[in-house]
């Protein structure tokens, strides 16, 4: 019984034309690229920074967006706008866990299927 993947590297192959390598490397650059993020994100969102958070959600939106990575694909958005404008930010918290937990889980994905 396979589990859905959540994440998709069709943009990402197409980008590269196709090419394994390519596609490779940019899953290894989203393993060493992304934790720092979500860290960067959760200090943030400890001291309260909103726009810091809503800073970092913009810069993750387009990985998340050509890796596919459909379930936090509006999360990402929400979180951005919210923390912005510094807006119901009772649900902030909740958001980062979420693309925290499921960025966490693609990066397990990514080094199993690419034996990184």
């Amino acid at each position: 019984m396979g589990t859905e993947k959540l994440y998709d590297l069709s943009t990402v192959a197409s980008i590269g034309g196709g090419d394994p390598a390519f596609v490779k490397k940019m899953a290894q650059l989203f393993i060493d690229t992304m934790p720092k993020n979500f860290d960067d994100m959760n200090v943030a969102l400890q001291s309260n920074d909103w726009v810091s958070v809503g800073k970092l959600a913009h810069k993750m939106k387009a990985t998340i967006d050509s890796m596919a990575i459909v379930s936090i694909q509006q999360d990402i958005r929400t979180l951005e706008q919210n923390g912005k404008n510094s807006q119901s930010i009772e649900s902030i918290p909740s958001l980062v866990e979420r693309i925290t937990s499921v960025l966490k889980q693609c990066i397990a994905d990514l080094k199993s299927e690419f034996g990184i």
